[in-house]
């Protein structure tokens, strides 16, 4: 305890002295989970900076952090996977400052949490649970991915699997193997257990059921356009849940190792 309060103060040191601020204007707002989280997550407000600077050096893009390690003196050590996926150690500043020094690494387990950027699709990572970060003002800045340690072995199920999204309010669905979780900002998420959809042309349609809560999960092909982040996605989903209907679009996802 008395580690992460030293951490602490030593950020709030360094961003006074810092000559800008890159965060957000509208701030960052991380979700009870990350806020609660034991491991670096809950301070990526105050790591923003040194983050988002070790990102874009990395020299394949786009590229995620796999692990983000904070040093004394206000230095921090970041892990990164490149699209090709690459990897790289980057040494900065949490403000960013000195310029990031990076130099090519060996794989290592991930312990997470690892940040993907909303510039890449919501990860899906095996026996991790992304929690979105978002501005103050509802805007999709990516995904703080939260590790089970004890994985069981890996198997073709878990190799592939779908996301949707929607906005106002935001939320996600996430069917991996065989789970559906059904996520709303501000609520508990749902979860249920997968079954083979139903096909009619170019739709997909799961109809799930946990002890009464029921979810009816329809993907359909067709272009659909976010507007938050003014990306286009292959598919469009439609959502009901407690008599309510949710839209937005859907991807096909594949594990990141």
């Amino acid at each position: 305890m008395k580690r992460a309060i030293a951490i602490f103060a030593a950020l709030a040191i360094l961003a006074a002295c810092s000559g800008g601020d890159s965060r957000p204007q509208d701030g960052i707002v991380l979700t009870k989970q990350s806020q609660e989280s034991p491991d670096w997550g809950r301070y990526l407000p105050d790591v923003w900076g040194g983050l988002q600077a070790c990102l874009a050096a990395h020299p394949v893009q786009p590229a995620y952090a796999t692990n983000v390690v904070l040093q004394n003196h206000g230095m921090m050590q970041v892990r990164l996977r490149g699209a090709d996926r690459s990897l790289y150690e980057c040494s900065t500043g949490t403000t960013g400052s000195p310029a990031p020094q990076i130099a090519t690494t060996e794989r290592q387990r991930v312990q997470g949490p690892a940040f993907t950027p909303a510039s890449m699709p919501e990860p899906y990572m095996r026996c991790g649970t992304p929690e979105p970060v978002l501005s103050g003002t509802g805007r999709l800045l990516g995904w703080l991915t939260y590790f089970d340690h004890d994985c069981p072995p890996r198997s073709v199920a878990a190799e592939s699997g779908w996301r949707a999204f929607g906005n106002e309010p935001f939320w996600s669905l996430r069917i991996s193997g065989s789970d559906v979780v059904f996520d709303r900002l501000g609520e508990l998420p749902q979860s249920y257990s997968a079954r083979r959809p139903v096909s009619e042309g170019n739709r997909q349609t799961w109809s799930l059921d946990n002890d009464g809560s029921q979810l009816q999960i329809s993907i359909t092909e067709g272009t659909c356009g976010d507007t938050m982040s003014n990306r286009n996605y292959p598919y469009t989903a439609d959502l009901r849940f407690q008599g309510r209907l949710y839209r937005g679009c859907a991807e096909k996802t594949a594990a990141i190792p």
